[in-house]
């Protein structure tokens, strides 16, 4: 039975749309009367294509100048082979942060976007966890995550968590496209996110970078990368090392990391380079806690053998043409092999992991691993063309992808407490008669073909439209076995898995618009289509139980909206002002079984409506009186994000089947679940000339829900309930002693909050898991 949201007024009392409907027309006003110095900017106000303005050069996006480099920017209408007029985009220019890179610190790297929310439950930065706009920040699986403008997530379709974050210290610049994004590079609903690697030194044969870093807990970090041109040839190659005892009891890790990056200038036009980046790691997992044991010490661990591994290879090849000033072509060649490894003790912490009296050993831990193969490619076409008088860009690309998982699952592994991924026997007799048969047995297998383009036209000097269109062909497959056996009346197969096929074609479209009010403001508004297909987790949870799949299920469509008005004025004040809204159709989640023995049922749930603010501004008012003072400058920013997401519309029988609980059963109106209503962060930076930097930030999260029911009282094990607000500060400072050489130092939590941000219904926990504590940290750098 479908149930609608009868009661509008409620959804509709919170609306960003009025609320900063007031604000909008002062700082159009205002910035109408404070243009830029015309003399200190080379931004495209013609109206024509970047090569035409800058003779083959793109025009520049929305960046301040003076004495202190801006370390957020936007993207420019085009770069490369790909088109962002209209579209809200930010970059953060990661070297130019005053964050700690060494540990990935994300608080600090994304202050600046605002409505990223994230997963704070690891102070060890291995793997990303953000989401915006109300989406989970599950290993940043709502994105399109990528690197160099390639994937590097497990299957961008069939299993797309990311195992693999690249080091900040490696970084240029982080790209990151909201929704908009689905057509050009795939139809997640979060948007794409893009780590760009920084590039080969070209003014000398062989240069050196080091970072060295120590901090609490045992903290070592060595970051070193050389590089270079000769000739034609260029490298850029860098590898980074990183341990710790950890913040919680049980936390240690061990992580290296490295790139290589070789190019070819064939000629003025074309270019060839080859990439691989290869990560491996070794993570214990101290395990979630019950809201007792987080409150008595959120430091403590009743897991002392839980381990995570996660090899990755990410090769690729780029082709880079330039055919002439107006006309571009790249072409990438990518393949993912890596593995995603955990063994240990999977159940609630409320249930002890103690030794067998009898046998005076632990019990058996359980051992998951998946295996992931894959490779694809990607090719994009832009030109320009004259028509009415103006010049238009077309963008068009083609995308192929195969992907291969392996997954399995065995809860007999070894009874030690180190890393070990050896497997024991059952004692059931397996299928083909064996006595080594597993709980989870499967293969996966996903093709992609998918086709896009775009046009920007310049309708006139000020005022550009740019319409796009995608296509997506899927195909996934699954088979294998799960709680394997020998066959049996009831499980006549013995758990074989009919091997299934589900094939999907999808087109999304969308539309940009952008007015540029002056040189360096613009109007922008997009509406774009998106979806998510069926993944692996919703066709067979990774468990020993396998649930009821609804031969019905349907894929998750929706769209993404946003308007906004973004730039700078002078040299003073940054800003992007937007509203949003994200419509989520089609949501799939679990719903227990209605009857006794019955499995649960694994289907659509209902919709969901995302609606909110994402304001961003920063202000150096010193640079306001004058344009140079000998006390340096200081800048103020705020990056604020009011969020309403909400189910509007709910499925589920049982609210006919058990009337007497029909309400708990309902969840129209309630918050959808990980979604914090306001993630507000403010800072302060100082910066004298180019010698020192000193930044402090706070950084708010609302509270939020772990269940879609908005459960407030906490379950025993710790797993569902509130997720507290909190407040976390941060303070780094910058030294430059010389040209050559640099101090980074500063304090995380300075004032040792007690928060966390995720109740885990499974690994790493389940239950709560706690962000880390205080954390002091200084390094050396230097460049030779």
């Amino acid at each position: 039975m479908r149930q609608k949201y009868e009661n509008e007024s409620q959804y509709h009392c919170f609306s960003p749309f009025r609320f900063w409907g007031g604000i909008l027309p002062f700082l159009f006003l205002f910035s109408l009367g404070a243009q830029p110095n015309p003399q200190k900017t080379n931004e495209n106000t013609t109206g024509k294509p970047t090569a035409e303005v800058n003779g083959g050069e793109e025009a520049k996006g929305i960046l301040i100048k003076g004495k202190k480099e801006s370390d957020r920017t936007t993207l420019n209408d085009v770069e490369g082979t790909n088109i962002y007029s209209g579209k809200k985009n930010e970059v953060i220019r990661v070297e130019k942060t005053n964050a700690n890179l060494a540990m990935n610190n994300t608080r600090q790297v994304y202050a600046k976007v605002p409505g990223i929310s994230i997963w704070e439950n690891e102070g060890s930065g291995i793997q990303p966890g953000i989401g915006a706009r109300g989406l989970s920040p599950n290993r940043n699986w709502e994105f399109n995550t990528r690197m160099n403008g390639y994937d590097i997530s497990s299957d961008v379709f069939g299993y797309p968590e990311v195992y693999f974050n690249p080091p900040m210290e490696s970084l240029e610049k982080i790209e990151i496209v909201r929704g908009a994004g689905a057509l050009q590079y795939g139809p997640q609903f979060g948007g794409m996110v893009n780590y760009v690697t920084k590039k080969a030194e070209t003014n000398q044969p062989f240069k050196v970078e080091t970072k060295n870093t120590a901090g609490s807990y045992n903290t070592l970090n060595s970051f070193t990368a050389v590089s270079g041109s000769v000739g034609n040839f260029s490298y850029y190659v860098f590898a980074q090392g990183r341990s710790a005892d950890g913040w919680r009891d049980n936390a240690r890790y061990n992580t290296q990391v490295g790139h290589i990056n070789l190019a070819y200038q064939v000629n003025e036009k074309l270019k060839v380079s080859l990439e691989l980046s290869k990560s491996q790691y070794e993570s214990q997992q101290p395990g979630g806690l019950t809201d007792m044991q987080f409150w008595e010490n959120p430091r403590q661990s009743g897991r002392t053998r839980n381990w995570f591994s996660a090899p990755w290879n990410v090769p690729a090849l780029v082709l880079d043409y330039n055919q002439s000033s107006s006309a571009r072509f790249n072409l990438k060649i990518f393949g993912l092999y890596g593995e995603r490894n955990s063994v240990g003790l999977v159940s609630a912490p409320n249930v002890s992991d103690s030794i067998n009296a009898r046998t005076l050993t632990f019990g058996a831990r359980q051992v998951d691993r998946d295996w992931y193969r894959n490779y694809g490619m990607e090719a994009r076409q832009i030109f320009d063309y004259s028509l009415l008088d103006k010049t238009h860009t077309f963008s068009f690309g083609v995308r192929y992808f195969n992907g291969n998982t392996d997954r399995m699952r065995n809860p007999n592994g070894t009874t030690g407490t180190g890393y070990d991924l050896r497997e024991t026997n059952f004692t059931n007799v397996c299928f083909d008669g064996s006595r080594n048969c597993r709980v989870v047995d499967l293969e996966f297998s996903t093709l992609n073909y998918a086709g896009f383009f775009e046009n920007l036209f310049r309708i006139t000097d000020k005022l550009s439209i740019t319409p796009g269109a995608r296509y997506e062909w899927l195909r996934s497959t699954a088979s294998g076995r799960i709680n394997e056996r020998q066959p049996t009346g009831t499980q006549p197969f013995g758990g074989i898995v009919r091997p299934q096929e589900l094939v999907k074609r999808q087109v999304l479209y969308g539309i940009g618009v952008q007015y540029q009010v002056t040189k360096s403001t613009n109007f922008y508004g997009n509406y774009s289509r998106a979806f998510r297909p069926v993944i692996y987790q919703e066709l067979y949870a990774p468990s020993g139980n396998i649930n009821d799949i609804d031969p019905n299920l349907k894929d998750q469509t929706g769209y993404n909206a946003d308007a906004g008005y973004r730039g700078k004025i002078a040299q003073w004040l940054q800003f992007d002002l937007a509203v949003f809204e994200l419509r989520y159709n089609n949501r799939v989640g679990l719903l227990p079984g209605t009857l006794p023995g019955q499995n649960n049922l694994q289907t659509n749930v209902g919709d969901s409506l995302h609606r909110g603010t994402e304001v961003y501004v920063e202000v150096d008012p010193l640079a306001a009186i004058q344009e140079s003072t000998p006390f340096g400058s200081v800048s103020f920013y705020t990056s604020s994000s009011n969020i309403n997401a909400r189910y509007i519309r709910w499925e589920d029988p049982r609210v006919l089947t058990d009337i007497s609980n029909a309400q708990n059963f309902y969840r129209v109106g309630r918050l959808v679940e990980n979604a914090p209503s306001q993630i507000h962060r403010y800072g302060l930076t100082y910066h004298f000339k180019n010698l020192f930097s000193i930044s402090y930030q706070i950084s708010y999260t609302g509270k939020a829900y772990s269940d879609a029911l908005n459960t407030t009282l906490p379950t025993a094990n710790g797993q569902i309930g509130l997720i507290p607000e909190y407040t976390v500060r941060d303070m780094t400072f910058v030294w430059n002693i010389t040209e050559k050489y640099a101090l980074r130092g500063g304090i995380n939590n300075l004032t040792n909050e007690k928060y966390f941000t995720r109740r885990a219904g499974g690994y790493p926990g389940p239950g709560i898991l706690p962000g880390d504590g205080i954390f002091y940290f200084l390094g050396l750098s230097a460049v030779l």
